[in-house]
C-alpha cells in the first residue's frame, strides 16, 4: 500500500488525477442511469440500452485510464501503440456490456455478483491492455500482489455497484451505484499503477506507430463527443418511449368509456380492441368479454389457448352458446362429450344471476382446475377471467393433508380423528350401531427407542401402523395420537363381543416380532376400549374414556385390553388429587424417613439401617408407600423425592456410630437421570460420611430397563467405595446374568422366600431353602428380608446367611429412637465384657 501511495503523491499530477476521477464519475452516472432504463425496458429494446450503458462506462474506464496516464510522470518519454490502445477501448465496452447483460438476467441470486466480476474483468482488461500499449525507453516490471489486489478491488466494487443499482432504482440509488462504480475503476487503476515500475533503458526505443500524449488527448476528446452523442440518442429515445407509455396508460384508462360506447360504434370498439390486445394478451388469466346479447366482444390469447378455440370462434359476435358447446364436444371439460351434456351446462350458465359476481371451478379432462369468475358490466354482459388454480388447490390440499395426518406413519392425527368421530357419532344416534374406540399403546417401545436409537423406533412405528391397517376394514379409522399411542375406531353391532374380538386381533398382530433390518424386536400392546355413545357421546369424552381404560390396562401389567368402567374416572380423579397432594407434601416437608435395622444372624448385633420413606398426610393419615411410590415414579416426582431421601438419610447416618451402614433403595426413574451419580456424591460430601457406609439397593427391574447405562453408573459409584446390593433376589428371571455382569457386594433374599421357610407346604419349604442356599453359595454377603419368626432365623443361621431383617428384630422406627437403641446396645456389650 505504501507503493500505491508513493505512486499517487510522487509520480502523478493531481490536477489531471482529479480530472480523470471527474470523467469517471460522470461516465458512471450516465451508465447507471442508462442501466436503470434497461431494467424497465422490454427484452428487445433492453439489449440496445445495455449496449449504450456498456459503451458509456467502457469509454469512462478508458478515458479515466488515459487521462490519469497523462498525469503519470514516469521520468521518461512515453507513447501509446495504436492497435492495443484501440483494442483496450473495445474490450472495455464489450466486457462491461456483457456484465450489465448478465446482471439483468431473469433469475439467479448471484446475477449481480457475476455481472460485477465481468465488469471488474473489463476494467482490468482495459487497464492492462492500455499499459501493454505504453511504449517507453525502459523496462516495465510488475508487482504480482498489487496486480491481484487491483483486479479484486475492481470485481468486488463492481459487484457492489450492480447490487445497489438493481435494488435501488431511484436518484439516491443511482448516485450510490455511480460512486461505487467510480471507486471500482479508480481504485483498480491507481492500485495497478502502484504495481508497475519502469526502469529507464536507453537501448529500448518506442515504436514508430505510437500515439503521443497530445494525440491521445485529442482522441479522448473525440471519443467523448461520440459517447455524449450516444447518450443524447438514448435520452431522446427514452423520452419517446416514455411518451408512448403515457399514451398507453391513457388508452387503458379509457377502457370503461369504450364499453359504454359499444352499441354506438362498432368501428370504435375494434380500434379499442386493437389497442388492448398487447396488454390483455400478456395476462396470466384467460379473459373474455360478452355483451348483453351473450356475444363475444373480446378475448385474449390465454383464453383461446386454454379452451383450444378455433379461429372462427374467436371472432367478435360469436355466440356464448357456441363456445360452451365447443368445450363439451371437444372433450376439454371433464364431462360427457355429448349434445345433452352441452345443453345441460348451457342451461346452468344461463341461470346465473346477471347483476351479481359469480365464481365456479371447472375441471378439465387432463385434471386441471380452472376458476371462472364473472363480473357483470353496466348495460348488460359480463367480463370473465379464467385462472388455472390447479397448483394452488394441490398446495392447499397438501397443507390440509399435512395438518390432519401424522408425518411419520401418514395416519390421521388427533385433529382429523376428532372430526371423524363427530361424523361417526351422527350415524350412531339411531341406536342401530355402536362406536368402538380402541386406544393402543405399544409395550416396551421406549426400550427399543433407547437401546436401538430413534431410527429403529420410527421404523417400528411405521411397521405397527402397517399391521393396524392390515387388521382394519373399510369402515375402520386408524390414527396416531403421538409417541407410541394409536387410536382405532370402528362401528360394532355387539359392542362387547365385537370390540373384544377386534382388540384380540390387534393384540395378536402387534405381538408378532418386528423385523427392523439389523434387529428383530417384540413389543406387544396394551389396549383401552370405550363404546360410544355409552361411554361418551362426543369425541372429547369418548377419547378420555378410552384413555382411562388404557391406563387401567397398563397398570394391570401390560399386554392386555380393558373396557372402560365408570369407576376408572373416579380412580383417575383420586390419582390426580394424590399427585397434587404429593407435590404439596414435598414442598411442605410432610415426608419422613423410618429406619429398619438389619442384624448379624450370628451375633444378633445391628449392622446398619435401611431408610424407608413414609408419608403422613394431614387428612388421609399414613399413606402406604405401595400407593404413592409408583405414582411418584410415573409422574417424575421420584427424582426430587429420591434426592431428598439420599440427602436426609446420609445426614442422619452421620450422627450414628461409624460402624453402622445406611441402606437406600433406588428406583428405575432415578437411573434414567444423568445427575444420579453427582447427587450421591453431593449427599456424601454434605453429610461427611464415608462412602463405604452407604449401601444402595437396586432391583432387577432397574437393570432391565437399560442395563448398560445402569451398570456404568453402578461402576462409578463402586469405584467411590459405595456398596451395591441386589434387592429382591429370586423374584426375577435374569438374576444370574446380572450377577455375572456386575460384582454386587450384597444379595438381599426376597421376603416371599423367607416367609415360606416356615410354610407347612413341603414343596414351598424346599424351594425357599434352595433359594437361600443358592444365594449363600454365591459367596456374597446375604441379607434375608421379612424375618418374622425364630424358626425362620434358625434356618437362615443353619444355611449360613450373614444378615437378617424384619419385624422379628424391629419394625421401622423414627430416627429419634436410633440413639436410644444404640445406647442399649452399648450397655449390653459392656455388661457382657464385665461378666
Amino acid at each position: 500500500m505504501f507503493r500505491v501511495f508513493s505512486c499517487l503523491t510522487v509520480e502523478h499530477d493531481w490536477r489531471l488525477v482529479l480530472l480523470a476521477g471527474l470523467v469517471c464519475f460522470v461516465a458512471s452516472i450516465v451508465a447507471i442511469s442508462i442501466f436503470h432504463r434497461a431494467i424497465a425496458a422490454r427484452a428487445r429494446s433492453r439489449l440496445i440500452w445495455i449496449a449504450i450503458a456498456g459503451a458509456a462506462i467502457g469509454y469512462g474506464i478508458w478515458a479515466t485510464h488515459f487521462v490519469a496516464m497523462l498525469a503519470y510522470e514516469p521520468g521518461v518519454p512515453t507513447g501509446y501503440g495504436i492497435v492495443l490502445t484501440t483494442l483496450s477501448l473495445a474490450t472495455a465496452m464489450l466486457l462491461t456490456s456483457g456484465g450489465f447483460s448478465v446482471a439483468l438476467g431473469d433469475s439467479g441470486r448471484w446475477r449481480a455478483a457475476a455481472g460485477g466480476v465481468i465488469i471488474g474483468g473489463g476494467i482490468a482488461s482495459m487497464h492492462y491492455l492500455g499499459m501493454w500499449a505504453l511504449e517507453v525507453p525502459g523496462r516495465v516490471a510488475w508487482s504480482p500482489d498489487l496486480v491481484l489486489v487491483s483486479i479484486t478491488l475492481g470485481m468486488c466494487l463492481g459487484y457492489a455497484a450492480l447490487a445497489v443499482a438493481i435494488r435501488y432504482q431511484n436518484y439516491r440509488g443511482t448516485l450510490a451505484a455511480a460512486v461505487l462504480l467510480t471507486l471500482a475503476i479508480v481504485s483498480h487503476h491507481f492500485t495497478a499503477m502502484g504495481a508497475v515500475q519502469i526502469t529507464p533503458d536507453p537501448m529500448r526505443a518506442t515504436g514508430v506507430l505510437s500515439l503521443s500524449p497530445a494525440v491521445l488527448a485529442l482522441a479522448i476528446a473525440g471519443v467523448a463527443l461520440s459517447v455524449l452523442g450516444m447518450s443524447l440518442i438514448g435520452v431522446v429515445a427514452d423520452r419517446r418511449l416514455a411518451s408512448r407509455t403515457v399514451r398507453f396508460e391513457g388508452i387503458i384508462s379509457q377502457l370503461s368509456d369504450a364499453r359504454q360506447q359499444l352499441e354506438d360504434s362498432q368501428q370504435e370498439l375494434q380500434e379499442q380492441k386493437l389497442r388492448l390486445d398487447t396488454a390483455i394478451n400478456h395476462m396470466v388469466e384467460g379473459l373474455c368479454m360478452f355483451d348483453a346479447e351473450k356475444r363475444l366482444v373480446i378475448c385474449n390469447e390465454r383464453y383461446a389457448n386454454l379452451y383450444r378455440l378455433p379461429p372462427e370462434l374467436l371472432r367478435a359476435g360469436t355466440s356464448h352458446r357456441d363456445i360452451i358447446r365447443h368445450r363439451i364436444i371437444s372433450g376439454t371439460l371433464k364431462s360427457d362429450a355429448s349434445d345433452i351434456a352441452a345443453e345441460q351446462l348451457i342451461s346452468k350458465l344461463d341461470a346465473l344471476p346477471v347483476n351479481a359476481v359469480s365464481s365456479r371451478i371447472d375441471e378439465f379432462a387432463d385434471g386441471r382446475l380452472i376458476c371462472v369468475t364473472r363480473q357483470p358490466m353496466a348495460g348488460g354482459g359480463w367480463v370473465a377471467t379464467h385462472l388455472d388454480v390447479t397448483e394452488q388447490r394441490r398446495s392447499e390440499a397438501k397443507i390440509t393433508y399435512m395438518a390432519q395426518h401424522d408425518a411419520l406413519t401418514e395416519l390421521p392425527n388427533r385433529v382429523l380423528l376428532r372430526a371423524r368421530l363427530e361424523q361417526a357419532f351422527a350415524e350412531t344416534r339411531n341406536g342401530a350401531r355402536h362406536l368402538a374406540v380402541l386406544m393402543i399403546d405399544l409395550d416396551r417401545f421406549k426400550e427399543v427407542n433407547d437401546t436401538l436409537g430413534h431410527p429403529a423406533g420410527d421404523s417400528l412405528l411405521r411397521a405397527a401402523a402397517t399391521r393396524l391397517r392390515e387388521c382394519s376394514r373399510e369402515t375402520t379409522l386408524i390414527a396416531r395420537l403421538g409417541g407410541d399411542e394409536f387410536a382405532v375406531v370402528d362401528y360394532v353391532t355387539n359392542p362387547v363381543v365385537d370390540a373384544a374380538s377386534f382388540a384380540e386381533t390387534i393384540k395378536a398382530a402387534l405381538c408378532e416380532p418386528f423385523d427392523l433390518g439389523d434387529h428383530q424386536v417384540t413389543v406387544g400392546a396394551s389396549i383401552g376400549i370405550a363404546i360410544g355413545p355409552r361411554d361418551g357421546a362426543d369425541s372429547d369424552v369418548i377419547l378420555k374414556s378410552a384413555d382411562l381404560a388404557l391406563y387401567a390396562a397398563k397398570s394391570g401389567g401390560r399386554g392386555a385390553f380393558r373396557f372402560f368402567e365408570p369407576e376408572l374416572d373416579q380412580l383417575m380423579h383420586v390419582r390426580r388429587n394424590l399427585e397434587k397432594d404429593m407435590r404439596r407434601a414435598l414442598a411442605r416437608g410432610e415426608f419422613e424417613l423410618h429406619y429398619q435395622p438389619f442384624v448379624s444372624v450370628e451375633t444378633g448385633q445391628t449392622c446398619g439401617y435401611e431408610a424407608l420413606l413414609r408419608w403422613h398426610h394431614p387428612e388421609r393419615g399414613l399413606v402406604s408407600p405401595a400407593e404413592f411410590i409408583p405414582l411418584a415414579e410415573e409422574t417424575g416426582l421420584i427424582l426430587p423425592l429420591g434426592e431428598w431421601v439420599l440427602r436426609a438419610a446420609c445426614t442422619e447416618a452421620a450422627k450414628w456410630p461409624s460402624d453402622l451402614m445406611i441402606a437406600i433403595n433406588l428406583s428405575p426413574a432415578q437411573f434414567r437421570s444423568k445427575e444420579l451419580v453427582s447427587i450421591i456424591v453431593g449427599a456424601l460430601a454434605t453429610s461427611e460420611i464415608a462412602p463405604h457406609r452407604l449401601e444402595l439397593e437396586v432391583t432387577e427391574t432397574v437393570i432391565m430397563h437399560d442395563s448398560d447405562a445402569v451398570f456404568a453408573a453402578l461402576g462409578q459409584l463402586r469405584e467411590l467405595g459405595v456398596r451395591i446390593a441386589l434387592d429382591d433376589f429370586g423374584t426375577g428371571y435374569s438374576s444370574l446374568s446380572f450377577l455375572q455382569k456386575f460384582p454386587f457386594d450384597k444379595i438381599k433374599i426376597d421376603r416371599s422366600f423367607v416367609s415360606e421357610l416356615s410354610s407347612k407346604s413341603e414343596e414351598a419349604h424346599r424351594i425357599a431353602r434352595a433359594v437361600v442356599a443358592f444365594a449363600v453359595s454365591l459367596g456374597k454377603t446375604t441379607t434375608a428380608e421379612g424375618v418374622e419368626a425364630a424358626e425362620q432365623l434358625d434356618i437362615l443361621r443353619e444355611q449360613g446367611c450373614v444378615e437378617a431383617q424384619g419385624y422379628y428384630f424391629s419394625p421401622p422406627m423414627q430416627a429419634s429412637r436410633i440413639p436410644e437403641v444404640a445406647q442399649r446396645k452399648a450397655e449390653a456389650e459392656a455388661a457382657v465384657r464385665a461378666a
